[in-house]
């Protein structure tokens, strides 16, 4: 049964999809390595984006780590004040008093940490 399975697998894999193979100087090779490291990525896997990306007219669409780790950051500093604003919800809908001078100093430190993420952009 499991052999079957493969066997219609592959065939229709085959069948949509078709494996290249060139060959590239040792140069050029270095460079597309390079590049795929630097954006954390296998070889091939980069060389696909780019011939894909360039069929189709289109930037490649892949990230260097810089900008991935901006991003979590980003998304780090966001979810903290969503957060932030959550609780401070929770507590009004309680009838919960809400001490304003811990709110007002959460939210200048989330602040500063905007004002430093965005100079360091």
């Amino acid at each position: 049964m499991n052999s079957d399975y493969q066997s219609d697998y592959k065939k229709t894999y085959n069948q949509k999809n078709k494996i290249v193979t060139m060959p590239l100087s040792n140069a050029f090779y270095n460079e597309l390595k390079r590049r795929a490291i630097i954006l954390d990525i296998k070889t091939n896997t980069y060389a696909k984006n780019i011939i894909t990306s360039f069929l189709n007219n289109n930037v490649p669409k892949t990230l260097t780590q810089d900008q991935k780790e901006f991003i979590q950051q980003y998304i780090h500093i966001s979810r903290g004040i969503a957060n932030n604003i959550n609780q401070i919800a929770l507590k009004s809908n309680l009838n919960e008093v809400v001490d304003i001078n811990i709110l007002i100093a959460s939210l200048k430190t989330y602040e500063d940490e905007f004002k430093k993420f965005i100079t360091k952009a």
